[in-house]
């Protein structure tokens, strides 16, 4: 595994359970919809990453 393809990976993984952190808050008043929104933003793109890592160059 390639050293960009491995902090994709990390950064995914930090995305995800930034998402998770923020759904759990949901029904309390430590939720804030923006900040989830954003997280799922910012999660989607990391996956985008690590995705486009996994593309053959060519």
């Amino acid at each position: 595994m390639s050293e960009e393809r491995e902090v994709a990976t990390q950064r995914l993984a930090e995305a995800k359970r930034a998402v998770t952190e923020e759904l759990f808050k949901q029904g309390t008043p430590d939720y804030d919809p923006r900040t989830y929104e954003r997280l799922v933003e910012a999660e989607r793109k990391a996956a985008e990453a690590v995705e486009h890592r996994d593309t053959p160059a060519g």
